[in-house]
């Protein structure tokens, strides 16, 4: 009996002695900070954490149709609120719950907008059981940073100095027209939501409850994405949660896409014609929240001023050299 108790010690002494040292590991592997040459994935969505606290009025989340779609600096220049695309490519739910925690961390947005498109893309409990240990021991997922690492890294303090000019929207030029043929065609059945997913999306509305933000679903125009199946299914959804809904493939008035020379990818995503008409939209129903304010006479955000007066150089050189 003492000898399995001996044993036993051991083994626990030696389990607590490894997760000490992969917690060590994490501290010394995890990027001080959010450029993308210290290892920070996603670097225009994890741009968000150069933003100064408490200065960022809507949260976008999604993916690749989030920034392809909307444009914080136009709202900025037509209402003077400031929003960020935290969206990334194919991001799954599991993903998207960490960058909605990591930006509660410094912001306290009044808005919370999730595209509505990855809510209905599958992955495996064990992808969720991986991002969950990586949030706990990151030298799971920075276990390869150690070629890069330098000795004064190491006592570095943490400084994210990356500010994404385009606050996580990314310009597409191209065109190519979409297939319309049975888009958004009538139908009374739902689309499935599977279980993993419902719980992600009730911890962001439980959240945003409890912080006080207005939780809104939407679905910007995409014939390859959707479809009135899951649009029955998200009108179910944010009416159990109370969300607005708002989907722009159904609103050919408001949102009058050109499918012929909207889109950049034949009705995946919006090009930048596209995303004007999308963001267009969005500025007016974020005003008509009677939610926010603008700041644009106020000294602390004029940032936004200059990076969108490059945005507009960039974007009138362009549509110069088109002519």
């Amino acid at each position: 009996m003492k000898s399995f108790l001996k044993n036993s010690l051991k083994g626990v002494a030696f389990t607590a002695g490894l997760i000490v040292l992969l917690v060590i590991a994490g501290l010394i592997l995890f990027p001080r900070n959010n450029r993308e040459q210290d290892w920070k994935h996603d670097v225009q969505a994890h741009g968000i954490l150069a933003e100064p606290e408490g200065t960022i009025d809507v949260l976008f989340l999604g993916d690749s149709e989030v920034y392809s779609s909307v444009n914080p600096l136009r709202i900025w220049e037509n209402y003077g609120y400031t929003s960020y695309c935290c969206s990334s490519s194919k991001q799954r739910l599991w993903y998207t719950i960490e960058f909605y925690f990591m930006a509660l961390k410094t912001q306290h947005p009044k808005i919370v907008v999730m595209e509505t498109n990855n809510i209905f893309k599958f992955f495996p409990a064990g992808d969720s059981l991986m991002h969950s240990l990586d949030m706990v021991l990151p030298v799971t997922k920075y276990h390869d940073r150690w070629k890069n690492i330098k000795p004064e890294d190491i006592f570095r303090t943490p400084d994210n100095t990356h500010i994404e000019n385009r606050k996580g929207y990314r310009l597409y030029k191209e065109a190519d027209p979409a297939d319309v043929e049975g888009y958004m065609d009538e139908s009374d059945s739902d689309a499935y939501i599977s279980p993993l997913n419902m719980m992600y999306i009730n911890i962001i509305a439980d959240s945003c409850r409890e912080n006080g933000a207005k939780l809104v679903f939407l679905s910007t125009p995409s014939t390859k994405n959707w479809n009135m199946k899951k649009h029955n299914r998200i009108v179910k959804l944010a009416d159990e949660l109370n969300a607005d809904y708002i989907d722009m493939n159904l609103m050919r008035q408001e949102v009058p896409i050109d499918w012929e020379k909207d889109t950049r990818d034949m009705g995946d995503h919006m090009n930048y014609y596209g995303a004007e008409k999308v963001t267009a939209y969005l500025g007016k129903y974020l005003s008509e929240t009677g939610l926010l304010i603008s700041h644009k006479g106020d000294a602390k955000y004029s940032g936004w001023n200059r990076s969108l007066r490059t945005f507009t150089d960039d974007v009138d050189n362009w549509l110069r050299s088109i002519e």
